[in-house]
């Protein structure tokens, strides 16, 4: 399997919301979607992100082994990848190109928050826990 098709950054922060818990959780790469899809795009991003609580997340694409058509599979892989597709990911997915050299849009260097110390979890610990930790989620969110 090849090709990353994009990357960012999960973190915790303060909402424009109301009620007693204005928190969400989101990308770091948010605040410029929230500026520049906005009727009148505010001076600063309404939700902040709070690095310190940022977990990087890429997302992959790949070719499956015994795919009737790998050709055509690594065709779109060869497309994702590419300079085109990844400099469109920004303003139309809010996430961060995974190709390196792709240009960011303004509104990414102006309102994205980039954790230098993003945290980090073992993925055997992950994959151990994912299931638990989904339900426990599901549970408090729907409290």
């Amino acid at each position: 399997m090849r090709g990353a098709a994009a990357r960012g950054s999960r973190c915790s922060g303060a909402s424009g919301s109301t009620g007693d818990r204005p928190l969400v959780v989101s990308y770091g790469s948010s605040p410029p979607a929230e500026v520049l899809g906005a009727a009148e795009p505010p001076a600063t991003a309404p939700t902040g992100a709070i690095a310190s609580t940022c977990f990087r997340q890429v997302e992959f694409a790949g070719v499956l082994r015994g795919t009737k058509h790998p050709a055509e599979a690594q065709r779109l892989i060869d497309f994702l990848a590419g300079a085109r597709f990844q400099q469109e990911l920004p303003l139309n997915l809010y996430v961060y190109p995974a190709r390196t050299g792709v240009a960011l849009p303004d509104a990414f260097t102006k309102y994205a928050v980039v954790p230098t110390d993003p945290l980090t979890i073992d993925p055997a610990q992950i994959e151990a826990n994912r299931t638990t930790w989904q339900d426990q989620w599901t549970q408090v969110v729907l409290r």
